[in-house]
């Protein structure tokens, strides 16, 4: 419920100060969980995706956020959870792929953090582990606009990646790393 009534309001934000275009939204399954991953390149990106995704997504975002009490609970009450970047944090590993068998959507970021160049960004090879391990399809998502006021937003869903031929293989960290950059490549695809 304070997820909806935070959506509601940040949506009639937005659009009042972006025009916000969304594109594919009907790629999105909404009777099963997947992954979401978008580019990054604002701290708005979140707020943007998750105001246009018909279903709740929940973000992994870097576990320093949760250290001040205030926005630990909000982003707790809005779903998202902590993750300890550059390291194999099993909680946040093991919470990501309940999360999904339960179907819910998870908002990952493949490179994994803010990339503002516009230029491919290093895949996070989590993206590929976790999309094969839950045998959830991957939506890339690409997020175009420059967050000026009055500019468009442009986020457009992309053709769902399914990765479950993968899932009898013995994977290595290599592997989820080349699938997680063809992730990242689909997503700059969507460029018009």
């Amino acid at each position: 419920m304070f997820y909806n009534f935070i959506k509601n309001i940040a949506w009639i934000i937005f659009n009042a100060i972006y025009r916000i275009e969304v594109e594919g939204v009907g790629n999105i399954p909404m009777d099963d969980g997947a992954l979401i991953c978008p580019n990054h390149f604002s701290l708005f990106d979140p707020i943007v995706v998750g105001i246009t995704c018909p279903k709740q997504i929940r973000y992994m975002a870097k576990a320093e956020l949760f250290k001040n009490a205030f926005l630990r609970r909000f982003l707790t009450a809005l779903g998202a959870y902590p993750v300890r970047r550059g390291e194999a944090d099993l909680n946040a590993i093991k919470l990501t792929l309940k999360l999904l068998k339960e179907k819910k959507i998870i908002g990952l970021f493949p490179e994994g953090t803010r990339v503002k160049t516009g230029e491919f960004g290093k895949a996070n090879p989590g993206v590929a582990m976790f999309a094969i391990k839950s045998g959830k399809v991957v939506i890339p998502t690409l997020i175009t606009g420059n967050y000026r006021l009055f500019s468009k937003i442009k986020i457009k869903y992309g053709q769902p990646i399914d990765f479950t031929k993968y899932k009898k293989e013995k994977m290595t960290n290599d592997d989820y790393f080349e699938l997680s950059q063809m992730v990242i490549q689909k997503l700059y695809e969507l460029k018009d």
